[in-house]
């Protein structure tokens, strides 16, 4: 009696993890990244980005995905570790971080500190590294993605007005702002949220470590720098870091807020 074949089934390999529209699989310490929509793919070997099948061809918008989580891999496993966070410097020459989910006033509040004088370091990610006098912060130099909805408070923003974003909800324009020095020294960290009544509270370091994982979830990856970006992120906990609720009134006066919280 002859016996039919079954054809042969190909089992993918398991998701290790997901950022945005981009499936991460995991060997060892190598990563290789696929764009979901687009089917594109970029891996990180050995340390290096190589480019995969359809990544030449995919649109720009899936490259820059691809890119960008390559990015944090490549960098993570340098002792460099992507904060969900706007980035600025103060007139002392010292890095704020801004954090927070999205939503948050990230964006709105690192303009409105660029408008006091600041510079910026970044709108939607900074890098932290740590160095022998402390944390740095390294600049991710996407611009800043600022709502429509500001113009009437920042008049000087009607200029830009035709940048808006027509497929983002939010209503959110890049704009080109004065950009700090590749590098700075953390001074603080400030978890953003919306508010009717300003207040500014000073985090323990086991409330500041749970805020950081959240937006840094890349900690969580298991591979042999998960140590290491757990143990920067348990130092950054113990450098002052605030809450800040905030209102419509701190879009002209967060520098002196900030400023004030560290006495």
């Amino acid at each position: 009696m002859a016996h039919s074949q079954l054809p042969s089934v190909t089992i993918p390999p398991a998701i290790s993890w997901q950022w945005g529209d981009v499936d991460a699989v995991r060997d060892g310490d190598d990563v290789q990244l696929a764009h979901r929509p687009t089917g594109a793919r970029l891996s990180v070997l050995r340390g290096r980005l190589i480019r995969g099948e359809g990544y030449a061809a995919t649109s720009p918008q899936a490259r820059r995905e691809l890119a960008r989580a390559g990015a944090i891999v490549r960098l993570r496993q340098r002792g460099r570790y992507l904060l969900h966070a706007a980035g600025a410097v103060d007139l002392q020459g010292r890095a704020w971080l801004l954090a927070g989910d999205s939503g948050s006033g990230k964006s709105t509040l690192g303009y409105a500190l660029t408008r006091a004088g600041w510079t910026s370091l970044g709108d939607d990610g900074v890098l932290v590294e740590s160095a022998a006098d402390g944390f740095h912060a390294h600049a991710w130099r996407d611009p800043l993605q600022v709502s429509a909805a500001l113009m009437n408070e920042f008049p000087e923003l009607q200029v830009d007005a035709h940048r808006v974003r027509r497929d983002d909800s939010r209503r959110r324009m890049p704009l080109s702002v004065r950009m700090g020095q590749p590098a700075a020294r953390i001074a603080a960290i400030v978890f953003l949220s919306r508010s009717d009544c300003r207040a500014i509270t000073r985090l323990g370091p086991l409330a500041a470590l749970g805020a950081l994982v959240r937006q840094s979830p890349w900690v969580i990856v298991e591979d042999s720098f998960a140590r290491r970006h757990l143990d920067a992120l348990r130092q950054l906990a113990t450098l002052p870091v605030f809450h800040l609720e905030h209102t419509p009134d701190e879009l002209h006066t967060v520098a002196s807020v900030l400023t004030a919280a560290m006495g």
